[in-house]
């Protein structure tokens, strides 16, 4: 008996005479022969297949309005909702601008890309004013996430490659806020504004130092007068930490204003942060079109009113109440004055503190 074993095959047989062994091993040696050539051709199918594959997926078209509606697609799969959505609206509008409707995604290259984050950077403008690059940086993130959407290995390496602005360069880019001047803020208290309940709100943001999420939370459960002192004050129930969780007095300045005012300021149906938001900036910037400055930076002008005109109290905690106040998480040096005071300090001495603040 003749066993042979060659990669995988194992040839086995019998034989009596060498003519035997000879006709038998020359016969075996050329079946293995032809396997191996059907097992090259089938390989060489196989890898044009996969070639021819690949060709179609480099030539398929995607058009950039398609990659579009794909992509609200997979969001509202996902659970987003339609406003969710809408804030990527301004990024298919400037992809649309450069690249056009019809332009095939697939053709993208990483120059494209480089290209079109300068198109951002130096021609795009938004009333007048060129992109941030915090906002250069937002749109290109859009873009990946709309180009990773497709579950495609080409789409995702370009959308892996494309290069955003670093947070270095972003922190530089950042102008330096200033506060409202003396004439800004004396604008802004006496301006005609067409809506009471606009200035109402800009008005206790300039006497109690609250955010402006604070106040559109306010309800009529949260102006509560102590019993013991007889002193006003706005109960903040509702704050990303612990240090916003407080009581403020009411401002002598604003008393008969905010019993005067049915809370919540705002309807129902424009209880919700953008709306209440806009409402109120457009508000302010047509009372004091201040470059850089935002409703926020009533809080800072408060702050720094009530800080400068206690300067040489006699106080020895006065740092400390005036972090209360405004909602500030007091450090590790000050964690002592927390215990010894337990619930806060007391409304009386917080009030002395905020009917500093003058305008």
């Amino acid at each position: 008996m003749f066993k042979l074993e060659i990669d995988d095959i194992k040839i086995i047989f019998e034989y009596d005479t060498p003519e035997e062994y000879d006709q038998y091993l020359k016969s075996a040696l050329s079946a293995h022969k032809e396997l191996q050539a059907s097992k090259l051709q089938h390989y060489n199918i196989v890898q044009s297949s996969l070639s021819r594959m690949e060709n179609k997926s480099i030539n398929k078209v995607l058009k950039v309005e398609e990659l579009w509606q794909k992509f609200v697609i997979q969001e509202k799969r996902a659970g987003k909702t339609s406003k969710q959505i809408e804030e990527y609206t301004p990024t298919y509008k400037k992809l649309v601008n450069y690249f056009t409707h019809n332009k095939n995604v697939f053709e993208l290259t990483n120059e494209d890309i480089e290209l079109y984050k300068e198109y951002l950077t130096n021609t795009v403008k938004v009333r007048n004013k060129h992109l941030s690059k915090a906002t250069v940086n937002k749109n290109l993130t859009y873009l990946k996430a709309m180009l990773n959407s497709v579950k495609n290995k080409q789409l995702s390496e370009l959308a892996n490659d494309i290069n955003l602005f670093s947070k270095r360069i972003i922190r530089k880019e950042r102008p330096k806020r200033k506060n409202y001047t003396e004439e800004e803020i004396n604008i802004i208290l006496n301006y005609n504004y067409k809506d009471s309940i606009n200035e109402a709100i800009i008005k206790i943001a300039l006497y109690s130092g609250m955010r402006q999420g604070e106040i559109r939370l306010l309800t009529q459960d949260n102006i509560i007068q102590d019993k013991k002192t007889g002193i006003y004050y706005f109960d903040i129930v509702e704050a990303k930490s612990e240090a916003g969780v407080r009581q403020i007095p009411i401002h002598d300045n604003i008393i008969d204003l905010v019993l005067s005012l049915s809370f919540p300021l705002i309807p129902k149906y424009l209880d919700n942060k953008n709306a209440f938001g806009k409402k109120v900036r457009y508000a302010l910037y047509k009372a004091v079109n201040a470059k850089n400055k935002t409703f926020h930076t009533l809080r800072a002008n408060f702050i720094d009113n009530i800080i400068d005109n206690n300067m040489k109290t006699i106080n020895p905690f006065a740092l400390n109440i005036i972090k209360e106040i405004a909602g500030h998480a007091e450090g590790e040096n000050n964690r002592l004055t927390l215990i010894v005071y337990k619930k806060g300090f007391r409304l009386t001495d917080k009030k002395d503190f905020i009917d500093t603040v003058l305008y």
